[in-house]
């Protein structure tokens, strides 16, 4: 112990610490502290950014770099406005194919306090209808229309609004009362919810209005007789 007792002196003399007189040091070591508490801040928000930030899906409502959907949906409806005919209540099962085009970007923040943010689609309908109930069997066609979303940030759910116009085509049978031709107009009123499952997959539930006939184009040789059908709806669908 004798032996490196010398040389265990030396090495701490030749430290930077032991040359240092303590009020030096102490300046030294507030600078330190100094750096430290500025770095601090930068190093707690770097953390909690990303333990807050949520995907860009979740964090609009939708996945804004996805412009397509299509979605398969099915449901029932019935009508009963028929007072007086022949078989008046109508009740329908509809299966739809949709393909919608997302037409601008999430917009609308400081608008009404961002209660109306969201955007817009344009979508693209196949419909096949089965009359379980009613003079005809059945009545398929197409319709096109405007949809909105309304997003918030950090929502799943995006509720919507739509409306659309279109041709179909039935197997008319105007001696019970019903479709006074086989070819007719259709339009449609809807609003709802779509939730949003992932990045890819969704699920959508809403109720729909749908008017059907002919405009009159029968008329004088059969009546016009409507169908105005109302009903609830369940779609899956997938963007990309």
């Amino acid at each position: 112990m004798c032996l490196f007792y010398p040389l265990m002196r030396k090495m701490n003399e030749a430290t930077l610490l032991s040359r240092l007189k303590p009020g030096n040091l102490k300046v030294l070591l507030a600078c330190v502290a100094f750096l430290a508490i500025l770095a601090l801040p930068r190093a707690i928000a770097g953390t909690d950014m990303q333990g807050i930030t949520p995907p860009s899906c979740s964090s609009s409502g939708s996945c804004s770099e996805k412009d397509w959907t299509i979605e398969l949906g099915s449901g029932v409806s019935w009508s009963n406005v028929r007072s007086g005919q022949p078989n008046q209540a109508y009740t329908v099962v509809p299966i739809s194919l949709d393909a919608s085009l997302k037409l601008d970007d999430v917009s609308l923040d400081n608008f009404l306090g961002g209660w109306l943010r969201g955007y817009s689609e344009f979508f693209f309908r196949g419909d096949y209808e089965q009359i379980v109930h009613g003079p005809e069997t059945h009545f398929e066609g197409i319709m096109v229309g405007p949809r909105y979303n309304f997003v918030q940030p950090g929502w799943k759910i995006v509720p919507y609004v739509e409306g659309g116009v279109g041709l179909c085509f039935a197997d008319a049978n105007p001696a019970a009362g019903g479709l006074g031709q086989d070819f007719n107009f259709t339009f449609e009123a809807g609003a709802g919810a779509k939730y949003n499952i992932c990045d890819d997959f969704y699920v959508r539930l809403g109720v729909e209005y749908q008017h059907v006939s002919n405009a009159g184009l029968s008329e004088p040789t059969n009546p016009n007789h409507p169908i105005d059908e109302l009903g609830p709806k369940l779609s899956f669908g997938y963007s990309f």
